[in-house]
């Protein structure tokens, strides 16, 4: 049976381009009202208007013939987001966000198609009959602390967050988000995904990994294909961000090598424990070894030293995403499908790809050609 034009690969597509209906409208001379009715499956696009869409959207034509995979198609569940501000940018930085994670489900549906994968093993902290909107942030402390027991991560730092969370058998994509987007989480059917900012420095990605995992550990009973409002955002954001921290920091070891509260103890400590001094100096708040006034004069000596966007240490290199990438190298070894095999089968676009299997966009491309006729030398006559 040939393959059909899939409506949500063209929405998917504008959104990773971060551009509006009538900005791609124009950019391919078609109407509004044919573009929305190519998204909604009211209308099928002509050939030409498919190649069209693919140079301008930067995807293969065989993106937008791609059916929904197990994952993919299953039932998403709330995707939690930063900030429920409803700017123009921030809207589309979000849409491009979430193209991201469907694209990663997408993505591991190929994998599952020609690996056995093990499900997500993701601790169970909260029983389902308690209502994690009633949870206070003591609480989620508890919770931290019980995830740190059962990981048997012991009370020192964690060396590689990532590695820890895919171990788990999450898979993690560092991608190149949008400003503004440090990370993304949901749930598609039984496997939790993260995406998150591939920008950002070491300390930071860290804590972005943890703050996801947070949500993926605590918040997974949360509706699904639903967008949470302000009231529920008000409760779910902290507790992620107190889960990363205590998660990160537990507070009795943590604070036992706390020797004095200045900038210049957190640089040497942000060496061992790999978390940000601004993300430290919130941490001794929330523990309540400091108040609001001092929480605030840190601050500004943070910003006195221009230390707010890049702190002493970032030029660490940032972790790195290692199962889907692993997954491709087995299947290359095994499986005979190089990189350049695994893009075409997958149909997806090869920027993508480069993102979530950590490595040069090039080492997808079919590989040159080779002369296929043998010369040699004619022997003298």
């Amino acid at each position: 049976m040939p393959s059909s034009f899939q409506p949500k690969r063209l929405q998917q597509a504008r959104y990773l381009k971060r551009m509006s209906v009538a900005e791609l409208g124009d950019a391919i001379e078609v109407t509004r009202q044919s573009l929305r009715q190519f998204e909604t499956g009211d209308r099928t696009p002509l050939p030409k208007n498919v190649e069209k869409m693919s140079a301008v959207l930067d995807v293969p034509v065989e993106f937008f013939l791609r059916p929904m995979g197990r994952l993919e198609g299953s039932k998403r569940s709330v995707v939690h987001y930063r900030s429920l501000k409803r700017t123009r940018d921030l809207m589309r930085a979000q849409q491009c966000a979430s193209a991201f994670l469907d694209l990663g489900a997408a993505l591991m549906d190929t994998l599952e198609h020609y690996l056995e994968y093990d499900t997500s093993k993701v601790p169970r902290l909260v029983d389902p009959s308690i209502d994690v909107l009633n949870l206070k942030l003591d609480d989620i402390e508890e919770l931290a602390s019980s995830a740190r027991k059962r990981l048997g991560l012991g009370e020192g730092p964690i060396s590689d967050v990532t590695l820890l969370v895919e171990n788990l058998s999450i898979p993690v994509i560092y991608a190149p988000l949008p400003d503004g987007m440090d990370g993304i989480s949901a749930w598609y059917a039984d496997r939790p995904f993260i995406v998150v900012s591939s920008a950002v420095s070491h300390a930071r990605s860290r804590t972005n990994v943890a703050h996801e995992f947070g949500h993926v550990m605590v918040h997974q009973d949360i509706g699904e294909e639903t967008e949470l409002d302000d009231e529920t955002f008000a409760i779910v954001e902290p507790q992620a961000w107190r889960f990363a921290g205590a998660f990160l920091l537990p507070a009795k070891s943590f604070l036992s090598e706390v020797y004095n509260i200045s900038l210049d103890t957190l640089v040497v400590l942000k060496r061992k424990w790999g978390v940000s001094i601004a993300a430290m100096i919130r941490r001794l708040l929330d523990l309540g070894v400091i108040d609001d006034a001092q929480f605030k004069r840190l601050r500004i000596q943070l910003g006195a030293r221009k230390w707010l966007k890049v702190e002493p240490g970032d030029d660490i290199p940032r972790e790195k995403s290692r199962l889907i990438n692993r997954a491709a190298e087995f299947l290359a070894h095994n499986g005979e499908i190089t990189l350049s095999d695994l893009a075409n089968l997958s149909r997806l676009p090869r920027s993508f790809l480069a993102s979530a299997i950590e490595v040069p966009e090039e080492r997808l491309l079919p590989p040159p050609p080779r002369n296929v006729v043998q010369f040699r030398m004619r022997e003298p006559t």
